[in-house]
């Protein structure tokens, strides 16, 4: 018994421990983007269906004992073929593919075999179990396995993150795989004596007991769940950083409701749940409403409570209409194909049908329409007219909740003049009217936004654009600065370089630079820039030779670097946000020395840090100090007149004599904070 018990808490262990891992390695690769995490999500579901298939099939058309041998055969297979577990080098992407099959063609030549093997541990083995022990409750294991899933994602970031790199992470989970095999090979041993023929003597079972409605409701409840999930994790990476914390911590809680449900089924109330339902999404329709006007944790705790009711709402029912357990992996492949749908619709369907995320606010109202069914299907009330008013009330929530959830959604496209979804995030492009006394003598100003993050802004009086520094890009801004009072910009014409375009609105900074070269991941960006706004091609009448790279901008530097044909800038800007979130990798120990590889000798490295919950001056400040450079902080307000926004930009520079000029700039304080490095980083030390 006890074999079977651990070998399910360990296959469901490292099921969860190499999903962190396996995006961590490929994160960089994708410039951060917080969709490579859900690709990865509906990647892990749709062969966790592949896994429950295979077992659903072993367990119609073998024995128990030959199930095990066939399992085994295929275990050692992935074992010599895929491990030790290789991200790195497993698959090259091209430029042509999108970055969604990119990420799919990577992981299933890396881990595709494997991962489908160790996803069929949970049925395959808890019906092994059952032919073994059939007196004892198989549906616990099915806990232990949630079990043995949580205490893999959350030793991740506290454990195995700060403790081994990401080739020793790789090396501990192939460690863990190869004793996988051997478990399986001691349940093997255990079932040599089994004399049942086949596990097809329960045929009469498999065709009885299972109602059309059942069924219905099992797919919709699990692709209701990972909808609820995969759209809640969306939200909270966007707004802060796409990094493993917080993609573990919604599906830590996603599996905690699993826990609870199917180990201690008692605890889904539906007296205390359905209420905390209508509790926590009132809630939620307030986070979503006011935004960024809430703080970071105010909004955590909005969108991950709502998520974790909703999720013990969905798995609560699910254990409510659980087959008999003759019918277990027929029962997880149903779950696993409606986990499947729902993931495939937030990552594949929705992307392509909406131009906003909408998958959130999709999954609420569907949770409260589903959830209703259950309850109405199974409650009798005494009298039919309390009956009625109930049903009636219900159905006034979910149109009452339709209705706030689409004015909010209308809300935000107020003055928006286009907007696009892609993989990197929303883009809208917003015009704002100004008053016809505004001291620029503009009628009004147009920006790129992504989420709360404005992309740069354009002034226009009658369309006609005026070519002036704005935004977080101000003449007094940090990077005005550093351009202004470059200790060779009376000498000569400066070589720029700014990783993250916008739309370009640096370039009024840069009327008598020699070059700008920008560096952008999204190809939506750079479609707005050249249909709406003016900068590049203001700044090229003025003879600048002004070139966009198109690519993550870390990527691009090292092949330059490794080319040789990197050009040496005397500034160089990192200014790459998706929303209001970073991307790790450019704030990283070797990014940082990468930076100084392409910059002169008295060149300065521009940091932009504004962030609203976050406060990355301890880290850039650690960075400076283990590169022996010297640095300053330089901070502004944001004028009423819109011209100049509020912002943080830390200079950075070999030069001792770089910032002699500046003289409202602060001196950095290096004697605190810690590097962050490509192997380790820790997000929960700069939240403010």
């Amino acid at each position: 018994m006890l074999r079977f018990a651990f070998q399910i808490f360990l296959s469901a262990f490292l099921l969860f421990q190499v999903q962190p891992i396996v995006a961590r390695f490929i994160l960089p690769e994708f410039g951060g983007a917080s969709n490579v995490w859900t690709v990865c999500l509906v990647f892990f579901q749709i062969f966790l269906l592949v896994g429950y298939l295979y077992a659903y099939l072993l367990d119609r058309w073998l024995p128990p004992f030959k199930q095990a041998a066939v399992h085994a055969v295929l275990v050692f297979i992935a074992l010599i073929a895929f491990i030790p577990l290789d991200v790195g080098t497993a698959f090259q992407a091209t430029e042509q593919q999108s970055p969604q099959i990119s990420i799919v063609l990577l992981l299933l030549s890396s881990l595709g075999f494997p991962y489908a093997l160790i996803s069929s541990s949970g049925p395959l083995f808890q019906n092994w179990y059952r032919t073994q022990f059939p007196q004892n409750n198989t549906y616990r294991l099915y806990a232990l396995s949630n079990i043995g899933s949580l205490l893999g994602l959350l030793s991740y970031p506290f454990v195995i993150e700060p403790l081994l790199s990401l080739h020793q992470q790789s090396l501990f989970w192939s460690a863990g795989f190869a004793a996988y095999f051997v478990l399986t090979l001691g349940c093997l041993w255990s079932l040599k004596s089994h004399k049942r023929t086949s596990a097809n003597d329960d045929t009469h079972a498999l065709g009885e007991g299972l109602r059309g409605k059942d069924v219905f409701v099992w797919i919709c409840m699990a692709a209701i769940a990972t909808m609820l999930l995969l759209a809640t994790t969306n939200k909270i990476t966007m707004d802060v950083a796409s990094v493993p914390f917080l993609w573990i911590l919604p599906l830590t809680l996603y599996l905690l409701s699993f826990i609870i449900c199917f180990d201690r089924p008692a605890l889904y109330d539906r007296r205390v749940w359905i209420p905390l339902l209508f509790m926590t999404s009132i809630f939620g329709l307030v986070a979503l409403v006011r935004g960024a006007n809430s703080s970071i944790y105010v909004q955590l705790m909005a969108y991950l409570s709502l998520l974790f009711v909703g999720c013990m709402v969905c798995h609560g029912e699910l254990y409510r209409l659980r087959p008999n357990p003759r019918l277990l992996t027929r029962y997880y492949l149903v779950i696993s194909l409606g986990g499947a749908m729902g993931g495939v619709f937030v990552a594949l369907i929705a992307p392509s049908v909406f131009n906003d995320y909408f998958e959130l606010q999709l999954s609420w109202v569907a949770l409260f329409l589903l959830a209703g069914l259950c309850v109405f299907s199974a409650t009798q009330f005494r009298y039919r007219y309390v009956d009625l008013s109930a049903q009636f009330c219900w159905a006034g929530w979910i149109a009452l909740f339709s209705m706030f959830l689409f004015w909010a959604a209308i809300t935000e496209r107020t003055n928006v003049l286009q907007q696009v979804r892609g993989f990197y995030g929303v883009l809208k492009l917003v015009n704002h009217p100004l008053p016809e006394d505004h001291p620029s003598g503009a009628d009004r100003y147009v920006s790129l936004n992504n989420g709360a993050i404005v992309h740069g802004t354009e002034f226009f009086n009658e369309d006609e654009p005026l070519f002036i520094p704005t935004a977080y890009y101000a003449a007094d801004s940090g990077i005005g600065k550093a351009i202004s009072l470059h200790p060779a910009a009376a000498e000569r014409g400066l070589d720029v370089g700014v990783v993250g375009m916008g739309v370009a609105t640096i370039s009024a900074l840069c009327k008598t630079c020699e070059s700008l070269s920008f560096y952008e991941i999204d190809p939506n960006v750079i479609a707005f820039e050249r249909e709406w706004f003016s900068n590049l091609s203001r700044v090229r009448a003025e003879g600048v030779n002004a070139s966009v790279f198109l690519g993550d901008g870390r990527k691009l530097l090292e092949t330059q670097l490794e080319q040789n044909t990197q050009a040496q800038y005397d500034v160089l800007a990192i200014d790459a946000f998706s929303g209001d979130s970073i991307p790790v990798h450019l704030l990283t120990r070797e990014a940082f020395e990468l930076y100084f590889d392409h910059l002169r000798d008295d060149g300065v490295l521009a940091v932009h840090i504004s962030n609203r919950h976050l406060d990355l001056t301890p880290v850039v400040a650690s960075l400076a100090s283990d590169l022996g450079v010297q640095g300053v902080l330089v901070n502004n307000e944001r004028t009423e007149d819109s011209l100049s926004f509020k912002s943080q930009w830390i200079l950075l520079s070999k030069a001792q004599h770089a910032f002699v000029p500046y003289e409202s700039a602060t001196v950095l304080d290096m004697t605190t904070g810690y590097s962050w490095t490509d192997e380790y980083s820790n997000l929960l030390s700069v939240l403010r």
